[in-house]
């Protein structure tokens, strides 16, 4: 069967036309106009109030002043958090090319939307589909973020948890309710101005028995254009029975036999097109009919604005979908579905199709469809959907189906419903107990992913060390993931040149298996390890590489992302690089917070929190260690609770608060204390709740001889394990201890050896965020060493302190990147090329057409660009590019 265009298809995002009939809101638009500074329009009401069409009226207007507008329609398969972000993205790279400007090299949705510079309205219909905390956060975040002269306006029957109100406070949305969309009486009158016998007096009655309901009117109005039929018998009637019943009932009256017939053909899939009901009808449907429908205002309304689909307007469609039950048997109800189903199926409709399978009692079907679809849904994070699908399934049927039990899963598993997806292992091991290895080892994989989410992370790396042995390779995903799983425990033991080793073998296993989910985690396992031994900017390095391949090659809406940025969000801010972190950081919150696993959340909410600090917005650091801490509670997660508390502990030390320090370590709990000798090491927590806090406490609260004890031994065994950055904090905070003492020359010599680890990896806040204690050391030392003479000028750690106090004084901190003036090595006269292209914003796509070659070959020349201006994204190589005049 030929193809033929889906809602997922471009013209999806194109804005529906509005219909003739419709009454014009001008007061409504007057309001909105009147806040047009406002990002956000936010309707809210029940249905029949008018929401779709006031939203169609104002992409008209904006349309009308020269606005691009973007059309988002969600359909009930689209809840999730990713669905909403790739659907918003292919809304704004359509607007770009229509257009005409480039599109960024980087295709996430905070890049696209800062290339919009020209005005952008983006029309979210229907966003109840969306419905989940994450969602109402993200897009919060997207609202405060917009850039000027971009808006969203979205319609909904409950109100989003985007803090709306405070929004609209501070003039930044405009806020319409129920009682703003009911029509005045002004309006009644101009909507039933044609009605044959209504007079001024009958209009008012109506509006008050109406109560300026919208949806009412129209139904009244459809109704009276039956022959014989009055006001009288509407004003009579209406209020006997239900009124949206009886409304719609004197509508479907009034449509000839062959008419009704067709509403009822039309009315049973959530959208419709002429082909799909030319299907449903065999070949009885006039092409027009939907068109025909829509010009008569039949409650039928186009979704896109090529006019392919349409859909009913949802009092109308449920009063149809009754009407149909009544009035045909089970059997051909089950017959029409399946006909729905097998259409949708054979183009492309695969999500649709799977309710109306169901619908149809093809069971099978229905489990073979969503055991095709699962694998696809998991690549592309669309977990929520597989769930609900998988929770629709005869248990027999989903169970006789191990790939989809494996896809199932990792859902569960990172959705955080860990007894579901250990309930299913458990399930299909007692069903099979004598299967061979290799299927034993995929199994032990499907319950690494569990426990990753669950953070049992020896258990999950002994499994993965076993797994990985018995898996002979033919399953890439599998056996890459069993390396992730068991590098990650190794690093955790502090074994980092084997973590790095399984790395370095599992990332082109990830990348030949088209996982961006196991390549992100691999990036950031081995660029944790790097970050852990004190080699901040090698990792950091890596980290923006695979930041930027996830941006150019994954699609959009794709969280794998979200772990490589909260870990190089993580790096960014120890560079000292605070806009960078929070920029790279905040985009991918909501996802970090959704699917993440204990490590990445940590180190995401941490750094995000710190910059809030230094910002001195203290509240929204508090909430996001909060939210850290309601996390871990409702997941089981002890180490996220840990780590929010650690976070709160510092600051009451910092601030000298030793009492609520205290009372909040207590809180902390006794394993926070203990000698980490023993203890897994996790990226998450080493710089903190692993006993750091509670010696910071220590020291500041002049506990000096049992801090310099405990310190002295947590060096030793940091310095045994080349954990870098936990050592150079440990040795700061004795040198803070000893200088306390009155031991000034050996907190001197403990400075020095701090500042000699922190250099070579680039390390500067670890030691800013000690505070004033810290910082007066290095500022003692910087005076000491100039008034003596010594050779400083080039001397790493010289220029370590430089910086760090041109840091602490607010002047820029990047003084190491500064002071380099040519390139590591001099570039071709290719490379020159290719970055002046790269400057003017070319994509490798471009680039390849441009100096005809093939991408392999830009993407060849781009890692030797990079590599010789030392480092890690398009954007830094252009930045860098500038420095040395390599392009104007």
């Amino acid at each position: 069967m030929q193809r033929r265009p889906t809602l997922s298809g471009r013209s999806k995002g194109r804005m529906p036309e509005r219909k003739r009939m419709d009454l014009r809101r001008d007061g409504l638009l007057a309001r909105i106009g009147r806040q047009s500074p406002a990002r956000l329009v936010l309707i809210q009401a029940p249905a029949g109030y008018g929401k779709s069409t006031l939203l169609r009226q104002l992409a008209d207007e904006e349309s009308a002043a020269g606005s691009a507008v973007g059309w988002i329609s969600p359909m009930s398969q689209d809840g999730d958090l990713a669905r909403l972000v790739q659907l918003f993205s292919a809304s704004c790279e359509r607007i770009l090319v229509d257009a005409g400007r480039p599109l960024p090299p980087s295709r996430d949705l905070p890049s696209l939307l800062r290339a919009l510079d020209f005005p952008a309205l983006f029309i979210l219909d229907e966003y109840d589909h969306f419905t989940g905390a994450e969602t109402d956060a993200y897009l919060a975040q997207l609202v405060a973020n917009l850039p000027n002269g971009v808006r969203i306006a979205l319609a909904a029957r409950s109100m989003p948890q985007i803090a709306a109100p405070r929004l609209k406070l501070d003039g930044r949305a405009v806020i319409l309710g129920s009682v703003d969309l009911r029509f005045d009486l002004g309006e009644a009158h101009q909507f039933l101005a044609e009605k044959p016998g209504l007079g001024a007096g009958e209009i008012r009655r109506l509006h008050i028995r109406l109560d300026g309901w919208p949806a009412g009117f129209q139904f009244i109005s459809l109704a009276l254009r039956s022959p014989g039929r009055s006001y009288g018998d509407a004003l009579t009637h209406a209020f006997s029975h239900d009124l949206v019943d009886y409304l719609a009932q004197e509508v479907f009256d009034l449509q000839g036999d062959a008419m009704r017939e067709l509403l009822m053909l039309a009315c049973l899939p959530d959208r419709i097109s002429a082909a799909l009901l030319d299907h449903i009808s065999v070949g009885r449907c006039p092409p027009d009919l939907l068109e025909k429908l829509w010009s008569a205002g039949l409650f039928l309304d186009p979704v896109d604005g090529d006019r392919v689909w349409f859909r009913f307007h949802p009092l109308f469609g449920n009063f149809l979908h009754t009407q149909l039950k009544r009035q045909i048997s089970d059997d051909e109800l089950r017959t029409r579905h399946l006909r729905i189903a097998e259409w949708q199926s054979a183009n492309g409709m695969d999500e649709a199709a799977v309710g109306h399978f169901l619908a149809a009692g093809a069971r099978n079907e229905a489990a073979d469809l969503v055991e095709r679809l699962s694998e696809r849904l998991v690549r592309e994070e669309r977990l929520g959907l597989l769930v609900s699908m998988v929770e629709q399934l005869d248990e027999d049927l989903f169970l006789a189906r191990p790939r989809l039990i494996a896809n199932a899963v990792i859902a569960y598993g990172f959705r955080r419903d860990f007894a579901r997806a250990h309930r299913l292992l458990d399930g299909v091991e007692r069903r099979e107990p004598d299967v061979d290895r290799q299927i034993q080892a995929e199994w032990e994989v499907q319950r690494c992913f569990v426990l990753a989410a669950e953070d049992r992370v020896d258990e999950m790396g002994m499994r993965a060390r076993d797994a990985a042995r018995w898996l002979d390779g033919g399953n890439l995903f599998f056996f890459a993931v069993a390396l992730n799983a068991h590098a990650f425990l190794l690093a955790a033991q502090s074994q980092f040149t084997e973590a790095e080793e399984l790395m370095l073998r599992a990332l082109p296993l990830h990348e030949q298996a088209s996982s961006y989910f196991g390549g992100s985690y691999a990036s950031a396992i081995l660029a944790a390890s790097k970050v852990s031994q004190g080699r901040i900017e090698e990792g950091a390095q890596l980290l923006s590489r695979a930041f930027e391949r996830m941006d150019g090659e994954a699609p959009p809406g794709i969280w794998a992302g979200a772990v490589i940025a909260a870990h190089y969000g993580d790096a960014l801010y120890e560079r000292n690089r605070v806009a960078e972190a929070r920029a790279v950081i905040e985009p991918h919150l909501a996802f970090i917070q959704q699917q993440c696993i204990v490590d990445p959340l940590c180190l995401g909410i941490v750094a995000l929190a710190r910059c809030a600090v230094l910002d001195n917005d203290h509240a929204r650091a508090h909430e996001l260690y909060e939210e850290l801490i309601t996390l871990g509670h409702r997941f089981g997660l002890a180490r996220l609770v840990a780590c929010g508390r650690a976070e709160l502990v510092r600051e009451a030390t910092l601030a000298g608060d030793f009492e609520t320090a205290e009372w909040r370590m207590r809180a902390l709990g006794a394993d926070a204390r203990g000698a980490t000798d023993s203890q897994l090491v996790y990226p998450g927590s080493e710089m903190e709740a692993q006993r750091i806090t509670w010696l910071r406490l220590l020291v500041h609260s002049g506990r000096h001889g049992e801090a310099r004890a405990a310190l002295q031994a947590e060096i030793r065994g940091a310095t045994v394990k080349h954990r870098v950055r936990r050592l150079v904090r440990l040795k700061l905070l004795l040198a803070i201890c000893l200088d306390a003492e009155g031991n000034q020359p050996l907190a001197r010599r403990t400075l020095l050896d701090a500042l000699g680890l922190a250099a070579p990896g680039g390390m500067i806040r670890t030691i800013l965020d000690e505070g004033p204690a810290a910082m007066r050391l290095v500022s003692d030392l910087r005076s000491e060493v100039l008034a003596n003479g010594v050779k400083w000028a080039n001397d790493p750690v010289a220029t370590l302190v430089e910086t760090l106090i041109a840091a602490e004084s607010g002047e820029p901190a990047s003084v190491v990147e500064a002071q380099v003036d040519t390139p590591l090595e001099p570039l071709t006269e290719r490379e020159r090329d290719l970055l002046r292209f790269l400057s003017l914003g070319y994509s490798n796509s471009d680039l390849s057409d441009r100096l005809a070659v093939s991408e392999n070959t830009v993407k060849f020349h781009l890692r030797n660009i990079y590599a010789k201006l030392g480092v890690g994204s398009r954007m830094q190589a252009v930045q860098a590019a500038r420095h040395y005049r390599l392009v104007d």
